[in-house]
């Protein structure tokens, strides 16, 4: 089943929010800081897998990744679309 994802910018240039159509997380919101913060949570363990993210935070139906400055969008979206979509078609 295809997973749908809607990309969308943030006031933040070093954010993108990922609107998905799949629960992302039970809970209100979730912050990972850190990889060692992304222990227990596969999809955020494979979106600090992807060089130059940051931060990622867990929304019910969005997930909004931070990058390290200097670190480029063009190469980050779609590895954090991809590994979106894995984790969902699992």
């Amino acid at each position: 089943m295809s997973v749908d994802i809607r990309v969308q910018p943030t006031p933040n240039p070093n954010s993108v929010l990922f609107h998905v159509d799949r629960t992302v997380i039970e809970e209100r919101m979730k912050q990972f800081n850190s990889a060692d913060d992304a222990a227990g949570s596969p999809l955020a363990q494979a979106l600090f897998a992807i060089e130059g993210v940051a931060s990622v935070f867990f929304m019910p139906n969005s997930i909004t990744v931070s990058k390290s400055p200097g670190s480029d969008w063009d190469t980050i979206v779609p590895d954090a679309e991809e590994a979106i979509r894995s984790h969902f078609s699992e």
